[in-house]
């Protein structure tokens, strides 16, 4: 069909309409789809048995290119095997986290036994008792980070500095009895030096003075009440770290109160789980790494 159109002073133009290639359509909406993955009720084509491919899984039916036509979906049974491969992959279950026990229990100890150690031996006893504890609270609940090493060095420092302080003025003192002329001024007087002797009593101030102790110190209360709490004890008989740590306010005896107040919880807590019999035993849930 084909219209003409003129106008004064311009070229007649011819408009062509065409039909449409009806045969052309019909093949193209024959073409089947391209084979999509539709797990878990569907298999593409290319995975299923060369007995369905050849005889069109039994219906008898071929398209216009003579492939047979696949079966409906209901007629495909899954494998197995597949779906329960393609449904971890596709919606991965949270991997469960391990199931541990606790660590073993540590040391009883004598709460007098610890004190009158640390009071013969000037507090090198109770460094010592400072890394074990650690160590064995570590020990018995992994997911606890403990470095004992660190957090006795943090309460070494002051006590190293209180010490130094005495044996300062003793050695000032001791000079002085001996008419012995220092080469250089100490820049403080013999009478002052009888006060630098009890530069241990101030240990304990020291040692909340500076940060890196009062911390490993604060740590060490809160690991104690941590393993208290393992052992099911409710919150109201737990130890309190913030009320504990005032011991050291009190002169020379507060550090030891407190080591006997730490190590008397400690036992108690070492005899629960050791009474606890394996099938009662708390747990630890830890995360998969």
């Amino acid at each position: 069909m084909t219209e003409t159109a003129s106008r004064p002073g311009t070229t007649p133009a011819a408009t062509t309409l065409t039909a449409p290639d009806t045969e052309g359509v019909a093949l193209t909406e024959s073409t089947p789809a391209p084979t999509t993955w539709a797990w878990p009720l569907s298999v593409p084509t290319s995975h299923r048995p060369d007995s369905e491919v050849e005889h069109g899984a039994g219906n008898g039916e071929r398209d216009i290119d003579g492939s047979p036509t696949p079966p409906p979906i209901e007629a495909l049974e899954p494998d197995p095997t597949e779906v329960t491969v393609v449904a971890a992959i596709t919606s991965p279950e949270k991997a469960l986290p391990k199931v541990s026990s606790f660590g073993p229990p540590g040391k009883r100890r004598s709460t007098m036994a610890i004190v009158l150690l640390s009071i013969v031996t000037l507090g090198v006893y109770s460094l010592i008792w400072h890394h074990r504890i650690n160590r064995e609270v570590g020990n018995f609940d992994p997911r606890m980070h403990v470095i004992p090493g660190r957090s006795t060095l943090a309460v070494a420092i002051p006590w190293a500095l209180g010490w130094l302080v005495s044996i300062a003025g003793a050695v000032r003192i001791v000079l002085a009895v001996a008419n012995v002329t220092l080469p250089f001024d100490p820049h403080f007087s013999v009478l002052q030096a009888y006060g630098l002797l009890g530069g241990f009593a101030v240990i304990p101030y020291l040692e909340l003075l500076l940060p890196f102790s009062a911390v490993a110190m604060v740590m060490t209360l809160e690991r104690v009440r941590i393993v208290e709490d393992r052992m099911l004890r409710t919150t109201d008989v737990q130890l309190r770290p913030t009320r504990a740590i005032y011991w050291m306010l009190l002169p020379i005896a507060g550090g030891l109160i407190l080591m006997a107040i730490i190590q008397r919880r400690l036992n108690r807590a070492w005899e629960d789980d050791m009474a606890a019999a394996p099938a009662v035993r708390p747990t630890v849930r830890m995360a998969p790494s």
